[in-house]
């Protein structure tokens, strides 16, 4: 890795070039003011705020991309992270979101690296550096805690998933049925389902009331508007290889 830049080379570049794609300006510049005043060997190179805007950009991928998981036009973060890496990028997640389902989503989809933004600011130039040598790595004891949360190896299907959120709307369970365009008699094959997931991580849940909280808690769904048909977007889950006869 290349420290500090001398004199003799004014125009070499740093080793490490970085992106961040974040919706917030308090965070792209402060980013930039403080890899400039602490970190010679980072580069902040692109600041966009979203990951379409950073994938348009035609002066090259940098070496790691800081992304926010909470990206209201991008809501699948798993999907964000894997078009980042189809550039050649590596993945820091740089967030406030603490949920554990949503964190270990980017996680599986190949991030290397998850600092909370309450963290010293310290914690990202390590993080950017663990990255680049292709290292895992954590900001705290706080995000350790939520990457190795048990909770958030919790996988809910697509339709678990459904349920739970228009649960959470407040609907009753015979809108749900109807919206699903199923029986209501087979609403109950997926709370159990869902609820033995938690069970199997040691969170056994007491009803579908305590499912749904656990479940936005979480991250697995989303809190949307009645008639949101985005409802569970961005959900760190994937297809429920599990075929429930009858139910669709």
């Amino acid at each position: 890795m290349t420290g500090h830049q001398t004199d003799a080379a004014p125009t070499t570049d740093p080793a490490i070039t970085v992106a961040a794609v974040d919706d917030h300006a308090f965070i792209r510049h402060g980013l930039q003011y403080f890899f400039a005043d602490n970190a010679p060997d980072i580069r902040l190179a692109a600041v966009e705020t979203s990951v379409g805007g950073l994938l348009r950009r035609t002066d090259g991928p940098a070496s790691v991309v800081l992304l926010d998981l909470l990206l209201p036009d991008e809501p699948d973060v798993a999907l964000n992270v894997r078009r980042i890496r189809a550039i050649g990028s590596r993945v820091v997640i740089l967030t406030s979101d603490s949920r554990p389902g949503i964190v270990r989503s980017a996680i599986d989809a190949g991030a290397l690296g998850l600092v909370l933004k309450g963290d010293p600011e310290q914690s990202v130039v390590e993080a950017v550096r663990a990255a680049h040598r292709n290292d895992f790595s954590v900001s705290s004891r706080l995000a350790h805690a939520i990457v190795t949360d048990p909770r958030a190896g919790v996988r809910l299907s697509a339709r678990e998933r459904q349920v739970l959120s228009l649960i959470a709307q407040g609907k009753p369970r015979r809108l749900v049925a109807k919206e699903m365009q199923i029986a209501e008699h087979t609403l109950p094959s997926y709370l159990k389902r869902a609820a033995k997931r938690y069970a199997a991580v040691g969170h056994p849940t007491a009803g579908a009331q305590e499912l749904v909280a656990f479940a936005l808690r979480d991250g697995h769904i989303g809190i949307e508007l009645p008639g949101d048909d985005t409802a569970g977007a961005g959900s760190p889950v994937a297809e429920d290889p599990e075929a429930e006869p009858g139910a669709s």
